[in-house]
């Protein structure tokens, strides 16, 4: 049981970092200062504008939040499938492939986060898919 409690501890951490960006997201919808381009005066020209892909497309700043929104529910997600696998359902961690899924797609936030974003959701991932891994490791 130390194990899962293990894995519960890696997805928390996730889960916390998705709900900081969630958090972080909603409050740039009334008051746009944290997810906004470093260069004053970009900000005006990203909701003046839109991607070149549709029409119909909101303005880049808005769709560019709905990007930051889907990005911190589908982190959230995650933490929440590996918490309720780790404490509800173990058996399904009896599956090979089950956990070594779970392994590679939180693996795969902190190549992102190494390549394209920065120190903070690095090292959370990096410490919450190392407690994933450590409780996997001691399942079986």
């Amino acid at each position: 049981m130390t194990a899962n409690w293990i894995i519960t501890a890696g997805a928390f951490i996730f889960f916390a970092l998705g709900a900081l960006h969630f958090r972080m997201s909603v409050a740039d919808l009334k008051d746009p200062k944290r997810f906004i381009p470093a260069k004053r005066g970009l900000l005006e020209e990203l909701q003046n504008t839109r991607m070149n892909f549709r029409e119909d497309l909101k303005d880049f700043w808005r769709t560019s939040l709905g990007f930051h929104f889907s990005h911190s529910i589908g982190v959230m997600f995650y933490a929440l499938v590996v918490a309720y696998c780790a404490l509800a359902r173990p058996d399904i961690l009896v599956d090979f492939m089950a956990r070594i899924a779970i392994v590679v797609f939180g693996a795969s936030y902190v190549l992102m986060a190494r390549a394209f974003w920065f120190i903070i959701p690095f090292i959370g991932a990096l410490i919450g898919v190392s407690l994933i891994a450590v409780g996997m490791a001691m399942l079986y």
